[in-house]
C-alpha cells in the first residue's frame, strides 16, 4: 500500500522507526525542510499518489498548520485515514477521536506494530472495494496554498512561539515569513530562525530519549528483567548521558556500579563522575581547580587571593531541573528550605506558589527566581545529595570565568556576538543553555557572559538597602555588562525574566551521596 507520513519534525525520530517497521509498504514522508513553493508542491503530489494516510498524533502535530492541512486534503480526497497516537498527554480532537487509533505512546512494540500493520491490511481491503465505486477525486483549489501563506506577522507569531518553548512551529511560521517575503530590515530573521532551529534539534533529542527512557523503565518494575532493564540502561546512558530522572541506575546490581567506577577518571579535585546528580535532567559540574585570582585595580600592583577548588554547574539551572524542585513534595514549599532568614521566611509566606518562568523550554534556564529561591533550592539540592551545595561567590565566579588567562570575557578579550547571547545578538530572549559552545569558560562553563544574570552569595549594604551580587549580564544586557569582572547589585526579593543562577559544590566526592531527604 501507498502510504504518506503526517508528523510533526520534534518526533522525527520516532517517525523513521515506524518507518522502518514498514518494510513491506511504499512509504513517502516529508523532511519537513519547509521552504517555498516547491516544497507544498511535492506534499500535494504525494498525497494525490498515496492511498493511505498515517496521521503520527502528538500534542506538536495537532498543534501544527503543516499536519492539520495535510490531514485535511488527505480526508477530502477519500484517502483512508489511520491515526497513530505516538505521546500519552494528546487531547484529540473530536474528529480524530471518533476514529479507531492505534497506540504507540508505550513505545515501539511487537503488539503496536502488529496493531498498525492490521489496520493498514484493512484499509488496503476497504480501498480495492472502494475503487471500483468512489469517484476520483482531486485537490481543492483552497489547497493549493501552503500552510502559512495568509498568516499575519509570522515573526511575531515564531518569537511567541518560541518563547511557549513550540519550536517546531516557530521554525515554520520563520521559514514561511522569509519564503513569502515577509521579513524586516530591522530583524534577524536568520538569527532566530537559526536559534529556532538548533532549539528544536535539542528538544527533538530530548523528547526521543524520554521515549526510550520510558520503555526501558518498564523493566525495571519486574525482578526477572531487572538485570535486561540494567543492560539496556548502560546501552541507553552511552547515547543520552546524564538522562535518568528516576536513578534506575541506583536500582542496578552492583556489577553495573562497578563497572561505572572503573570508567571514572581519578583527580584530585572533586569529580564530576563522583558527584552526579542524576535526578535533574542536563546536569553536570565542571572542575574547578585551585587557583589564584588579582584582586588589585591597580595593574602595577597586583594583589593575589588564593581561591580553593570546587565544582560548579556547567550550565544555568534549567527549566527542567528547578522543576523537579518544584515539583518535589519535600521540595518549594518545605519551609525548611526558606528558613536561612526572617526576610526570607516572611518573603516564602506571601509567595507559596513559585513564579512562571518567561521562556518556556525545558533547557533554556530558569529565571523569574529571586535571591531567596535560589538559596531555597541549594539547601534542598544539599539535603537530598549529602553534598554541600550553594551559589558561587564572588571569587568562584570569576575563578570559573576567567580561569588562568584572566580576560575580560571567558573566551578571550574581544567581544563575539556569536560566542554569547547579549544585546548586540538581537534575539531578545534567553536561549538554550547548550549553545554557546565557543564561549564556554577556559573550564568549559557555559553562559558566563550573556543569557541571564546568575545570582551570587556576595551582598552590600544592611537591613532594608541590602542587595546581592550577580554577575555576566544577559539577554537584555550590552557587552560592557557581560565582562567577566563586572558586578552588579540588586534586591534579594526581585525577580525578572534576565535573572538566573548556577550552583557551585563544596563537598568531595563521599558516601554522603545519596538522597538523605528520602531515607
Amino acid at each position: 500500500m501507498k502510504l504518506f507520513i503526517s508528523y510533526a519534525r520534534v518526533d522525527k525520530p520516532y517517525c523513521v522507526q515506524i518507518i522502518n517497521a514498514l518494510e513491506f509498504h511504499d512509504v513517502w514522508y516529508d523532511q519537513r525542510l519547509r521552504a517555498g513553493k516547491h516544497w507544498w508542491k511535492e506534499i500535494l503530489r504525494r498525497l494525490d499518489w498515496c492511498e493511505g494516510f498515517i496521521y503520527l498524533i502528538s500534542p506538536d502535530s495537532i498543534a501544527s498548520e503543516y499536519c492539520q492541512k495535510e490531514y485535511k486534503i488527505a480526508r477530502d480526497l477519500g484517502r483512508q485515514i489511520i491515526p497513530v497516537v505516538i505521546h500519552p498527554d494528546t487531547d484529540m480532537p473530536d474528529e480524530l477521536a471518533k476514529k479507531q487509533y492505534i497506540d504507540f505512546s508505550n513505545g515501539l512494540t511487537v503488539d503496536a506494530v502488529k496493531s498498525l500493520l492490521n489496520a493498514i491490511h484493512q484499509a488496503d481491503r476497504e480501498l480495492a472495494l472502494q475503487s471500483s465505486i468512489n469517484p476520483e477525486t482531486a485537490v481543492g483549489s483552497s489547497d493549493l496554498e501552503a500552510p502559512g501563506s495568509e498568516i499575519p506577522n509570522p515573526i511575531g507569531l515564531a518569537a511567541a512561539a518560541m518563547e511557549e518553548g513550540a519550536y517546531d512551529r516557530a521554525v515554520f511560521l520563520l521559514k514561511h515569513a522569509k519564503a513569502h517575503g515577509r521579513i524586516s530590515k530591522f530583524i534577524k530573521v536568520d538569527v532566530l530562525l537559526a536559534e529556532a532551529e538548533k532549539a528544536l534539534e535539542e528538544q527533538t533529542y530530548q523528547r526521543q530519549a524520554e521515549r526510550e527512557y520510558r520503555q526501558i523503565a518498564e523493566l525495571f518494575k519486574l525482578e526477572r528483567t531487572l538485570q535486561l532493564g540494567c543492560e539496556a540502561l548502560q546501552a541507553f546512558l552511552e547515547e543520552y548521558p546524564n538522562y535518568d530522572p528516576d536513578q534506575l541506575a541506583e536500582k542496578c546490581p552492583q556489577k553495573v556500579e562497578e563497572e561505572k567506577e572503573a570508567k571514572a577518571v581519578v583527580v584530585d579535585t572533586p569529580t564530576q563522575q563522583n558527584n552526579l546528580i542524576t535526578f535533574l535532567p542536563m546536569f553536570e559540574w565542571c572542575d574547578i581547580p585551585a587557583g589564584q585570582l588579582n584582586i588589585s585595580s591597580d595593574p602595577d600592583k597586583p594583589e593575589l587571593i588564593d581561591v580553593p577548588a570546587f565544582q560548579i554547574s556547567k550550565y544555568l539551572i534549567t527549566n527542567s531541573q528547578y522543576e523537579v524542585f518544584v515539583d518535589d513534595p519535600e521540595g518549594y514549599k518545605n519551609l525548611d528550605w526558606w528558613n536561612f532568614s526572617a526576610e526570607s521566611v516572611s518573603w516564602f509566606e506571601q509567595n507559596p506558589e513559585p513564579s512562571e518562568s518567561i521562556f518556556k523550554g525545558d533547557d533554556r534556564p530558569r529565571e523569574m527566581v529571586n535571591w531567596y529561591a535560589c538559596i531555597a533550592f541549594c539547601n534542598w539540592l544539599s539535603n537530598r545529595t549529602g553534598l554541600k551545595i550553594m551559589l558561587p561567590n564572588d571569587l568562584q565566579w570569576i575563578r570559573a570565568g576567567e580561569g588562568d588567562k584572566g580576560c575580560e570575557y571567558p573566551w578571550g578579550d574581544e567581544f563575539d556576538p556569536e560566542c554569547c547571547n547579549t544585546r548586540e545578538s538581537g534575539l531578545t530572549m534567553t536561549t538554550r543553555v547548550t549553545r554557546y559552545s565557543e564561549g564556554a569558560s577556559p573550564f568549559g562553563v557555559y553562559d558566563m557572559s550573556g543569557n541571564v544574570w546568575e545570582w551570587c552569595l556576595d551582598s552590600q549594604g544592611e537591613g532594608r538597602h541590602l542587595k546581592h551580587l550577580v554577575h555576566g549580564g544577559s539577554y537584555m544586557s550590552t557587552k560592557e555588562r557581560a565582562t567577566v569582572r563586572f558586578r552588579y547589585y540588586i534586591d534579594p526579593k526581585n525577580y525578572h525574566s534576565s535573572i538566573g543562577f548556577r550552583i557551585v559544590c563544596l563537598s568531595p566526592p563521599s558516601a554522603a551521596n545519596h538522597d538523605s531527604s528520602r531515607g
